[in-house]
């Protein structure tokens, strides 16, 4: 019998506690037993695939980047302020295997996935991602805003359970007064923002400044633990998940939130241009995209 059988030999019979099984088959009724089918991470290579595409389109036309790195592991979080945004390197967040790019609190992350790993258990994690310059005027009004198109596909990544833009959550604690990000004028003559608590979007539209969001991700459901569930037969049974599995994904998560993101700026910058640079309805007020386009020549097309 092929190793790899083994491994999921026991879910053949049984649901796996917070996995897609039992759902996959109270819509379908069949699944995949050899590691999860479509709800398993493996999809994820092609989001990643045609997201480095994206970046490098992002790249040329607008000089957009796109950014994310782990800020959170089960309790050990970043310090507010702690990463530069304006500043970070895909260097410092690739410099460990946690993908943290303040190597203090990187090694307390790998501590706290290491100590529940020896446990055979799993922890949860956040992965934040920033886009650095950013075209004013992305999104759309009421069930196209940005962050909504955003949250959408973040949010269909697998394991992720939350989603938040600037201040986020924690923006239910102020006033008004206190969250506002009151706007100004730079050396350059452009509007700018002198804080950044609504996360690079107000109005479901794209502002210039820094887009912030936090995806939150679940712990890795497949623990090396007995836990109680049951079978297709309904029969109450304790499983032993076998098998090579991460005991935090968060990590992983990162190239894939960013791959994501990629791929909804740049239809968001087609459909910028289509909508607002062909058509503009008031040139005084309109910013218009300043988009690299590559000069083909006629034989090139």
């Amino acid at each position: 019998m092929p190793f790899y059988f083994q491994d999921y030999k026991e879910m053949s019979i049984a649901y796996r506690p917070s996995h897609a099984d039992a759902t996959y088959d109270m819509k379908y009724g069949v699944r995949a037993v050899q590691g999860g089918g479509r709800s398993s991470a493996r999809e994820t290579i092609g989001r990643v695939a045609s997201g480095a595409i994206a970046k490098k389109i992002l790249k040329q036309l607008s000089g957009t980047e796109v950014l994310a790195y782990v800020s959170q592991v089960q309790q050990v979080l970043l310090p507010d302020g702690s990463v530069d945004h304006d500043t970070v390197t895909l260097d410092q967040i690739e410099s460990n295997i946690v993908r943290c790019p303040n190597p203090e609190y990187a090694e307390k992350m790998i501590a706290a996935i290491d100590a529940v790993r020896i446990r055979g258990d799993s922890v949860g994690g956040v992965v934040t991602c920033i886009v650095r310059n950013a075209p004013r005027g992305l999104g759309s009004p009421v069930f196209d805003k940005l962050e909504a198109e955003l949250a959408k596909a973040v949010m269909s990544v697998p394991a992720s359970k939350g989603f938040e833009l600037g201040s986020g959550f924690s923006g239910a604690f102020l006033t008004g007064s206190e969250h506002n990000d009151e706007f100004y004028t730079d050396e350059h003559g452009r509007i700018r923002t002198r804080t950044n608590r609504s996360g690079g979007i107000q109005g479901g539209i794209s502002n210039g400044e820094i887009i912030n969001m936090r995806v939150a991700f679940k712990p890795t459901p497949a623990i090396s633990r007995k836990q109680h569930t049951v079978t297709r037969e309904k029969k109450e049974i304790e499983l032993l998940v076998h098998g090579r599995h991460d005991p935090c994904v968060a990590p992983r998560a990162v190239p894939v939130v960013e791959a994501m993101v990629a791929l909804v700026l740049v239809d968001q910058l087609m459909a910028q241009y289509a909508q607002c640079n062909l058509f503009p309805i008031n040139a005084e007020l309109q910013e218009p995209l300043s988009l690299g386009f590559p000069n083909f020549e006629p034989a090139m097309i």
